[in-house]
């Protein structure tokens, strides 16, 4: 009988590794789990309730990439259940639990040792052979570029693949080959926790175009870069280097590193444009008269809600969509509105990159005005492409009250404010604080309303100028 089963680590002292040089003992959590002896190498089998396997194996596991081949997507989000079906159902099937192995790599490295599988499953030997053999299962790894590199690792007792898989997977600026870090992005505050690094994204990307318990998008492409580098080392190649080199000799100085000049899969706009594809069908929109930009991850304020009540009694027909930037949850302003989760689509990606995105939603949904509530990423959008995006639409803003110990994001208002066509505050005294801070003359007072005032109509005269505008 297989069990499989979190236990809290006695009290001892620190130790920096394992004897057999897996990753600290602390550094995970141990599990008691026995592997299917069947599928062990012979000499190994007596090995398949050892800690240190069990480790390596929760250091491997990535749920979201083994979920994706074998449907299940109640295991994403959990790396002991991920586990636990694997060793259920999914190692027996061919499933991979790991986007850092690959068999038919193992395979082949494997053979260049002079070592065989011997009806053994390789991600099986791998654990027990192939990892006290230091072999590097996967071409997502070069393991001398990356400690020439990175020559701290070194310091350790791990090996740099040990070290890499634990941690430096999730660090964003660890490249593991000549081509980049293989993602567009950075990790997400819990990646770790969730065992998601950001390669998972490009293993992932047109995953219905492979077959992922064999090869990704991802490992295709490195592929391709590898075998175009390693003809920079041909014969041919050398050849010409050595008559250039005598025309030239500086070209003969061996440069710091070998760059191939970037590859399709690692263009930085490759991953968000994708991203931004998928958004956009998920929309579903040619058109939008309104799209408010909202957190999403709390209830909208008064203030916004006034004004999206505002706008349907102005407007009765005109299609609403209500993005959410920080949170999955859609906030209900209009009972008519479409309604997108940017936070998904772009987990795992910088500020930088996310703001792209929504400005590429704004502008594919042709929207007459634009609503910013309380949503910092929207914010920026109005901070940094405001002065352009007034001359397209109408923009606005709702201003909510600061939770306590907090204030206004008053910069954010400050500069945007003369490019907004109004704003609306959750109260009164809101509205009157910001009128007296910043000495609003007359005629932008008259831009600066209170939910109250919306109710009272005082919306619409200020809506309508500034779509008339941008009409």
């Amino acid at each position: 009988m297989r069990s499989i089963r979190l236990r809290r680590r006695p009290e001892v002292a620190p130790a920096s590794s394992d004897a057999d040089g897996s990753a600290p003992a602390d550094s995970l959590d141990p599990l008691e789990l026995a592997l299917p002896r069947d599928l062990l190498p012979a000499d190994q089998r007596e090995r398949a309730d050892r800690p240190a396997l069990a480790r390596r194996l929760r250091a491997m596991t990535h749920p979201r990439f083994y979920a994706a081949q074998v449907g299940a997507p109640g295991v994403a989000d959990d790396v002991e259940a991920a586990i636990t079906h694997f060793l259920d159902t999914g190692l027996r099937a061919g499933a991979r639990i790991s986007g850092l192995f690959n068999p038919e790599v193992y395979r082949q490295r494997l053979a260049e040792r002079g070592l065989a599988l011997a009806g053994a499953d390789p991600f099986l030997h791998w654990l027990t052979v192939g990892w006290d053999e230091r072999i590097v299962p996967t071409v997502l790894f070069d393991e001398a570029f990356y400690v020439g590199r990175h020559p701290d690792v070194t310091s350790g007792a791990e090996w740099a693949f040990g070290q890499y898989v634990r941690a430096g997977c999730y660090a964003p600026g660890r490249s593991p080959t000549p081509f980049g870090p293989n993602y567009g992005g950075v990790p997400a505050p819990d990646a770790r926790e969730r065992q998601e690094p950001p390669l998972v994204h490009g293993l992932l990307h047109r995953a219905e175009e492979y077959d992922l318990t064999r090869t990704s998008w991802l490992e295709e492409g490195v592929t391709l870069g590898a075998a175009k580098l390693a003809g920079l080392g041909s014969d041919r190649m050398r050849d010409l280097v050595a008559k250039a080199a005598a025309i030239e000799p500086l070209i003969a100085q061996t440069p710091r590193e070998r760059w191939v000049s970037w590859p399709p899969h690692t263009h930085p706009m490759l991953m968000p444009t994708a991203r931004a594809e998928e958004v956009r069908r998920r929309v579903g929109l040619v058109r939008a008269d309104t799209v408010f930009v909202v957190p999403g991850d709390r209830a909208p304020g008064p203030g916004v809600c006034a004004a999206a009540a505002a706008l349907r009694k102005l407007e009765p027909t005109a299609t609403v969509l209500v993005a959410t930037t920080d949170g999955p949850t859609h906030s209900h302003l209009d009972a008519l509105a479409v309604t997108i989760d940017l936070g998904g689509p772009w987990t795992g990606f910088t500020e930088a990159r996310r703001l792209l995105g929504l400005l590429d939603l704004v502008r594919g949904v042709r929207p007459r005005r634009v609503v910013v509530a309380d949503s910092a990423l929207g914010w920026r959008l109005l901070s940094t492409y405001g002065p352009t995006l007034r001359h397209e639409m109408s923009l606005a803003a709702a201003v909510g009250e600061p939770a306590p110990g907090e204030d206004v994001a008053l910069d954010d208002f400050q500069g945007s404010f003369d490019r907004l066509d109004w704003v609306v505050t959750d109260t009164d005294a809101l509205r009157d604080d910001l009128t007296a801070r910043y000495l609003l003359p007359e005629p932008s007072r008259a831009r600066l309303l209170s939910a109250a005032d919306c109710a009272t109509g005082a919306l619409a005269a200020v809506a309508v100028a500034g779509g008339e505008r941008h009409a």
